[in-house]
């Protein structure tokens, strides 16, 4: 609970910080009542600077055992709305709302996330999936409006017309990471998973599927608030660089 507030209040405060030597960085735990423990989250945030949580695990590290490792009892199936001090003003369950593989990558874990004006477009992530009977990796961007969801939440109504989604093995990726430069999409490393996680490996028990993407996957994306369409798209493989899942991704300028 309170890396998850600090995590927040570091990420607040870096809005504001103008990186002028010497200059220096004080961290202060913000107590808030009422949180769950979450993680391997995306979030947003609306023109009144109100946090969107989406998705992620609360029920802490995943158990290492098949049958019970990221188990649907601790995926996130709830939005969470906070403010900037942390304290949480509503929550919704997504219930019945959008359609159910919509509403389970709402639920996933490790998506890959990223904000551009209103709209946070939030893509692949892993969890169970009733349309395969398994756990498995979610093939969909899904674009959301941040301020509308946001007063769905506090109203506790169905976010239903404020989702849109777009369909493609490009954005079949979990534990990556996206980023965003002049309207190109780079999304970057992670991978695709299929089956129950096993720690004695993939043809032990169930089995699984593992396959790291070893890339930087670039597109443009159009976004007209009603249609979603893809452009442009391009891989860089490297098996060396690029075999990462579950890292920092940060912008670097070079002389």
């Amino acid at each position: 609970m309170r890396s998850f507030i600090l995590l927040v209040s570091i990420i607040l405060a870096g809005v504001e910080l103008h990186a002028q030597a010497p200059f220096t960085i004080q961290l202060e735990e913000v107590t808030a009542g009422g949180l769950p423990g979450v993680q391997s989250f995306a979030w947003g945030q609306d023109s009144a600077h109100r946090i969107l949580i989406i998705a992620g695990r609360t029920d802490g590290l995943h158990r290492r055992q098949p049958f019970a490792s990221f188990d649907v009892a601790g995926r996130n199936g709830t939005l969470y709305v906070l403010d900037t001090t942390g304290a949480l003003l509503a929550s919704r369950d997504l219930g019945t709302d959008l359609n159910l593989d919509e509403r389970e990558q709402l639920s996933s874990t490790n998506p890959e996330f990223i904000q551009r004006g209103n709209t946070l477009y939030f893509m692949g992530g892993y969890g169970y999936r009733s349309s395969v009977s398994d756990h498995s990796t979610f093939d969909r961007l899904l674009a959301i409006d941040v301020n509308e969801t946001v007063q769905q939440v506090l109203s506790n109504q169905s976010v239903n017309a404020h989702v849109r989604s777009l369909t493609d093995t490009l954005f079949a990726v979990t534990g990556g990471y996206v980023g965003l430069l002049n309207d190109t999409f780079y999304l970057v490393g992670g991978q695709y998973f299929h089956g129950r996680y096993n720690p004695m490996g993939p043809t032990h028990g169930p089995g699984f599927t593992q396959r790291y993407t070893n890339a930087i996957r670039t597109f443009n994306l159009s976004d007209d608030g009603t249609a979603l369409t893809l452009s442009n798209v391009n891989e860089t493989r490297d098996a060396q660089d690029l075999h990462r899942r579950d890292y920092n991704l940060a912008a670097q300028i070079f002389p």
